[in-house]
């Protein structure tokens, strides 16, 4: 069963608008790790090597300790909004799982949902971490719900936003993003700067939040040299799971109370989705959360109402 957004067909190709501070490193416009590292690897960031993969870090806070995953083509930038509430109560570990972000790509050639799952489990352990909460969105959300399925043991609770379960309903992609998508083409490896306007335009309801910075990210992290290689085998391994995967049994194992966050203005993963979703975790206390003006990335467009809603949960005995 191939499920991912419309949009991923597109993203594997694709990116959009005249930008800010932009670190080019060669004259294709993909960028060099040094480069991208000197701007979104300050403080308080830093690299762990785990089984031999380089990971990008943060740990940040006091108290019961919470992991934070990405989404596809995201980074673990995605959660800076969510920071400065989360880190009073909480220890708070962001990493970006290959092939995302700033984390080297694994030796072993291997770039795969059970491998990210593998990597949060060594992660944890590196860390001294026996037991925690882990969140995750989209993609990330996948990654943390088959954590918590294979190691119920090591989690206590679970924030997802936009978790894919399956085919979504097919949808035409805007304008700006067809344009945008031939743009790729035509100049794929790189991914213009169009691109990630529009790709951001198009999964996400509340515009106001798309800042020239939040494009930026999204263009120069995905412009990373040799990067969109990797996310092509990544998805190779995605298309796999869905293929073969019986979703219904195997999202039935989930046990840990979780909280499902959705965007109900989303047109990737649309209102109705996020009920039938829940609708699979039978195993597991669910709790969902549909927010208005919000759309596939709920944790950047709305993160006062979603943290508060995280921290309540998370605290909830």
């Amino acid at each position: 069963m191939r499920f991912f957004h419309s949009l991923i067909f597109l993203i594997l190709a694709l990116t959009a608008s005249p930008g800010v501070q932009q670190v080019y490193a060669s004259p294709s416009g993909l960028l060099d790790d040094a480069a991208l590292e000197s701007r979104y690897a300050q403080a308080p960031s830093k690299f762990i090597v785990v089984d031999g993969v380089r990971l990008h870090v943060r740990d940040e806070g006091r108290g019961p300790p919470l992991i934070l995953l990405n989404g596809h083509l995201g980074s673990l930038h995605m959660w800076d909004d969510w920071m400065p509430a989360l880190t009073r109560h909480f220890r708070v570990i962001r990493l970006d799982y290959p092939p995302y972000g700033l984390s080297g790509p694994d030796p072993r050639g291997v770039s795969s949902t059970e491998r990210a799952v593998q990597l949060v489990g060594l992660l944890a352990d590196h860390l001294g971490l026996a037991r925690f909460h882990i969140g995750g969105t989209s993609n990330g959300a996948m990654v943390a719900l088959f954590f918590a399925i294979e190691h119920p043991e090591r989690v206590d609770r679970l924030v997802l936003s936009t978790l894919p379960a399956g085919r979504p309903p097919p949808r035409q992609s805007s304008p700006a993003m067809q344009a945008a998508a031939k743009a790729v083409r035509e100049q794929a490896p790189y991914q213009p700067r169009e691109f990630w306007e529009a790709f951001l335009r198009d999964i996400m309801a509340n515009d106001a939040v798309i800042t020239p910075g939040l494009i930026d990210r999204y263009h120069e992290l995905n412009n990373r040299r040799g990067g969109k290689a990797q996310v092509d085998a990544y998805i190779q391994t995605q298309y796999q799971i869905w293929d073969t995967l019986d979703v219904p049994r195997h999202y039935a194992k989930l046990t840990r109370p979780t909280l499902l966050q959705w965007g109900a203005d989303g047109i990737v993963l649309p209102e109705a989705i996020g009920a039938q979703v829940a609708g699979l975790l039978t195993g597991a206390p669910v709790t969902l959360r549909q927010y208005r003006d919000a759309g596939h990335l709920p944790m950047i467009e709305q993160p006062e109402t979603t943290v508060r809603d995280a921290i309540e949960f998370l605290q909830a005995r």
